[in-house]
């Protein structure tokens, strides 16, 4: 079981997308979720927006899974659905959908 509660797992990665801190936000992904960046992303990361801001919009729990919905501003403005599972012992983003 993880060591913190699944919402400070979820702010902790909403922050490091702020600063920039995709070591951070990659290690955060299962390598589902991470096929599932790179294919919204057409196999290319881009420019990151300049973000200032995000607001946990809804917080569901499903079985194992806690679905997150989350929105982010700055520059641009999206909303990232993800799915968040205790996955051996560490909270990680199981699968992530992005729209503008």
């Amino acid at each position: 079981m993880p060591d913190i509660p699944v919402e400070e797992a979820v702010k902790q990665n909403c922050q490091a997308v702020l600063t920039g801190d995709l070591m951070r936000v990659m290690n955060d992904l299962t390598p589902e979720a991470m096929a599932q960046v790179m294919q919204n992303a057409g196999g290319g990361m881009g420019a990151m927006p300049t973000l200032t801001g995000f607001n946990i919009e809804s917080h569901e729990v499903e079985g194992d899974d806690h679905k997150f919905t989350i929105k982010f501003s700055g520059d641009q403005e999206f909303t990232a659905h993800a799915t968040w599972r205790d996955v051996g012992g560490q909270w990680k983003i199981a699968a992530l959908q992005m729209e503008q």
